[in-house]
């Protein structure tokens, strides 16, 4: 059985999606990384808390840790892109190959965010609700 994940956060793109947390039917958070996009995008996901997430948005922890170490040992799991849908399965590894890490020292410095500012009317701030939840970005 697959489950659909939508996303919550995307933290770098380049074309499409390279890492981004998503939320289960059960708002259960993931983190994802991409290792293939040809035919179809393919990731590695592994569960982690929002306490882990946190962490490392703070740009205290490694990218790679987090993936050989993850929160719940030895579960990884496989997303899918297909049908304009992010599918997960449970994987059967229980290491991941190097060509599925991520590189050593890949730390999210919250000094290379980017903030737009975008003034709107009120009418057409429903305009952005989409993108605001894909995305992740803040309206005030």
């Amino acid at each position: 059985m697959k489950d659909v994940l939508r996303i919550d956060k995307i933290l770098d793109f380049c074309d499409v999606p390279q890492l981004f947390v998503v939320r289960d039917a059960f708002d259960t958070l993931y983190l994802c990384l991409l290792y293939d996009d040809e035919p179809a995008c393919r990731y590695t996901g592994i569960r982690i808390s929002a306490q882990r997430l946190e962490e490392f948005l703070a740009g205290s922890v490694d990218l790679r840790s987090l993936f050989i170490h993850p929160e719940t040992e030895q579960e990884y799991f496989d997303v899918v892109f297909q049908a304009d849908k992010y599918q997960k399965t449970l994987s059967g590894e229980k290491t991941l190959s190097e060509d599925k890490l991520p590189a050593d020292g890949y730390i999210l410095s919250g000094d290379v965010r980017e903030n737009v500012v975008i003034n709107l009317s009120i009418k057409d701030r429903s305009l952005l609700t989409e993108l605001v939840r894909k995305f992740g970005w803040a309206c005030m």
